[in-house]
């Protein structure tokens, strides 16, 4: 249809029911909704303002139908203003919303940065960490070189001596005379010559004590050889007499066993302490001591591993 006042074509309409004719809302100067809110009979009644302008031939209209224009239009204005309050107030609503979602960004923005200064210092700490970690695996590896320099310097400063343990503390005893006791119960031929010096060690308490605080094994007795192979010949004679006791080499008392071998270090006694634990636990044959190294095999058939440093027993599985 089209609209008689603007001649375009309309679709929602303000019906005249005197001429019939079909207008916007705007062109019927009427707005959508006070039509919507006409009754039935109101909407019946309602006229174009052509058609409500009187003829040329036509009377004026009365006062009446005048100030029932009026207030039809007043009607029309105050549904108009309340609706433009209620958009202003939406609006206003709508703006106090945006202000507090614009305070909470902005707040979550001052997170976000002081997030990204953390963040930020921390990455810096881990890489300052980081170099530390290094220069201190740097270090504990330097640290592990020299400790294994120092103890095969030690060891081999120790190649001429041999550490006879098992042997009873006697008050006034002779280790010379006990040395030499033992070397003949083994067949060894010792001349004044061999040795260069004799002497117990220092006695270090076992983790088992008696009830006098008296260590439960004997201190150990070192011999220090002037020709390495003069000890080799003795540690081969003891080696070729099994089950040498203090019995044997006419010591009183009631009989023990006697270890003669290589005076090994401290670190070295550590690791084939450990090494014989492992012998154990892994079910190894063979574990022994040769010119002072620790040597540990699983079976005839197996190669031999030797034990220098702490890694090395990880090879014992």
């Amino acid at each position: 249809m089209i609209c008689p006042k603007c001649n375009d074509v309309v679709e929602d309409f303000v019906l005249c029911n005197k001429c019939g004719g079909q207008y916007h809302y705007v062109c019927a100067g009427v707005s959508e909704l006070s039509y919507r809110k006409m009754g039935v009979e109101k909407k019946a009644g309602w006229r174009c303002i052509t058609c409500r302008s009187p003829q040329l031939t036509e009377t004026h209209p009365s006062l009446s139908d005048v100030l029932k224009e009026i207030k039809s239009f007043r009607n029309d204005f105050s549904t108009m203003k309340v609706e433009f309050t209620n958009i202003k107030s939406d609006i206003q609503c709508t703006m106090q919303h945006i202000k507090e979602l614009s305070s909470k960004l902005d707040t979550m923005e001052g997170r976000f940065i002081e997030f990204d200064r953390r963040l930020t210092s921390s990455e810096q700490k881990l890489s300052t960490l980081s170099i530390v970690q290094k220069d201190l695996l740097s270090t504990q590896k330097t640290i592990a070189e020299l400790k294994a320099q120092n103890n095969s310097h030690d060891q081999y400063s120790r190649q001429n001596n041999i550490e006879i343990s098992g042997i009873p503390t006697k008050k006034g005893e002779n280790v010379y005379t006990i040395l030499n006791d033992l070397c003949a119960t083994v067949g060894f031929q010792l001349s004044d010559h061999d040795i260069d010096s004799i002497h117990r060690v220092r006695p270090y308490p076992s983790s088992r004590t008696e009830s006098n605080n008296e260590p439960t094994r004997p201190a150990s007795i070192i011999v220090r050889f002037c020709q390495r192979r003069r000890k080799d010949q003795l540690i081969a004679a003891v080696r070729a007499r099994r089950g040498l006791t203090t019995a044997h080499i006419g010591l009183p008392g009631p009989a023990s066993t006697v270890y003669i071998g290589d005076h090994l270090t401290p670190t070295n006694k550590l690791l084939l302490k450990r090494a014989r634990e492992l012998k154990l636990e892994k079910n190894y044959s063979y574990l022994w001591v040769k010119d002072s190294k620790i040597l540990i095999r699983k079976n005839d058939n197996s190669n031999i591993i030797r034990i220098s440093c702490e890694s090395d027993l990880l090879k014992i599985k």
